[in-house]
């Protein structure tokens, strides 16, 4: 055959090689194939990492930002794409993971079983600084609830709870020659014996998994250094504020009195500042000052500040250290944009798992393999801060938005203003210019209000009309 000659591909339906991150092992007859953490430091490998990052989140600079990571998450519009999917699924996806239906706030409160998404929502965030969070999936057989009557099943497979089980209590995670998830192994039970909870029974969330490491990555990991050295100086400016704010004292004695070096010893180390501290003693006999630094020490505030920011940086949560420098604000809404889009797709891949390894199965186990299901979505992080009260009133101003029932109740609410009365209502005054949703507020309204009237006499002279 010609070396400029191909042949046709060859379909590979059998695979070779595995993504790496495994190890295989052992144990006594079978064959055990776990996790390889691909963490080259012991102290951070999985599962000695669990303890240290544990340690690191005390930290108030990586706790603020976790913070920032969680809270955009967790006030995120979080819904369902349900293109596609009958009525009765949905209903059935909504009722069990507690998602209420777009813009129908929860205006009361009912006795209900299963889980709350919010809830789950705080504890699958473990997978941020852990590296990763799983659960156990735990079913019931039961007649409808109320709020299912109309879904037209008898019983329903309800999703009783999803059992978190933290990374902490986690010893093991194996997995499959391919290096998909196969079960992890959860510390003793109260008779020392391990559990194994398989795949199938899993929701495995994890952060940043490489290869066949399903132990994930921790967001922390890049913040470790930062936070270590941090530590370091934060423990030697405490030292150093403790010894240098009092001075050394120095207690000079009578060489010819016994006992008095003893004595001028205890003096001095016993010494401390106080509101009624003071010290008496014959004259001749003791001879006692205070000796301040000379000089000054270095001052380690700046490089703990910069640690600090190297925590942030690590994140890309920089707007947290905002006014640090000079012109740093100008950063900020940069910054900000930059970290949304990071905490968007963190969103988008919880999202996905739960859609696959909850929804799914939820709806598979009651309605049959092969159902279509709703998609589960966060919706747009960036847009979930709503508008300002000033944008608000442009909008209503320009005639984009018209004021009714619904809009003053969602204003009510959202700002802890009281119901409102029909009652006691009174009727604002009108202003002039209120037919032309325009104010005497702002210079531009007027000219806004002189090119309208401008128009609307052109167009009633176009027909003939004079009386404006």
């Amino acid at each position: 055959m010609a070396n400029n000659e191909t042949t046709a591909p060859v379909a590979n339906v059998r695979e070779a090689g595995n993504p790496g991150g495994i190890i295989t092992t052992k144990q006594g007859s079978r064959t055990v194939t776990t996790v390889d953490p691909l963490e080259r430091n012991g102290e951070l490998a999985f599962p000695n990492s669990i303890a240290v990052y544990d340690r690191v989140r005390t930290d108030a600079q990586v706790e603020s930002v976790l913070n920032a990571i969680s809270l955009p998450i967790l006030s995120a519009q979080w819904d369902l794409n349900v293109e596609g999917v009958d009525d009765n699924v949905v209903a059935l996806v909504r009722t069990e993971l507690g998602l209420p239906e777009p813009g129908k706030a929860m205006s009361g409160r009912q006795r209900r079983q299963g889980i709350s998404w919010l809830e789950h929502l705080e504890q699958v965030l473990t997978m941020v600084w852990a590296g990763f969070m799983c659960f156990e999936q735990v079913y019931e057989i039961a007649p409808a609830r109320p709020d299912q009557t109309d879904i037209g099943l008898s019983e329903i497979i309800h999703l009783r709870k999803l059992a978190p089980r933290l990374p902490r209590t986690i010893s093991e995670i194996q997995v499959e020659k391919d290096g998909g998830l196969k079960a992890v192994i959860q510390q003793g039970d109260a008779n020392g014996k391990d559990i194994k909870i398989p795949a199938e029974n899993l929701v495995m969330y994890t952060h940043r998994k490489e290869g066949a490491d399903w132990s994930g990555r921790s967001i922390l990991r890049a913040a470790y250094r930062p936070w270590f050295i941090k530590e370091t100086l934060v423990k030697l400016d405490a030292q150093a504020g403790e010894r240098n704010s009092m001075g050394i004292p120095v207690v000079t004695y009578d060489d010819g009195t016994d006992g008095n070096a003893d004595e001028a010893d205890r003096i001095a180390t016993t010494m401390r500042a106080g509101e009624t501290a003071g010290l008496s003693y014959r004259t001749g006999q003791y001879s006692v000052e205070i000796l301040g630094m000379k000089g000054s020490v270095v001052d380690l505030l700046p490089k703990i500040n910069y640690h600090d920011q190297q925590i942030a940086k690590s994140a890309l949560a920089m707007f947290l250290d905002l006014g640090h420098d000079a012109g740093a604000r100008s950063l900020g809404e940069t910054h900000l944009q930059l970290f949304i889009r990071s905490i968007q797709h963190l969103a988008n891949k919880l999202a996905e798992t739960a859609t696959e390894h909850i929804i799914r199965d939820l709806v598979e186990l009651n309605f049959g393999e092969g159902t279509p299901y709703p998609v589960l979505t966060p919706g747009n992080l960036a847009a979930n801060e709503g508008i300002s009260a000033a944008d608000l009133a442009s909008f209503v101003t320009a005639g984009v938005v018209s004021v009714d029932e619904k809009l003053e109740d969602y204003i009510r609410t959202n700002n802890g203003l009281p119901v409102s009365d029909k009652a006691t209502r009174r009727e604002t005054s009108k202003s002039p210019l209120s037919d032309f949703g325009m104010s005497l507020k702002h210079e531009e309204d007027i000219d806004a209000l002189v090119n309208r009237v401008a128009v609307i006499r052109a167009r009633r002279a176009a027909a003939g009309d004079t009386s404006v």
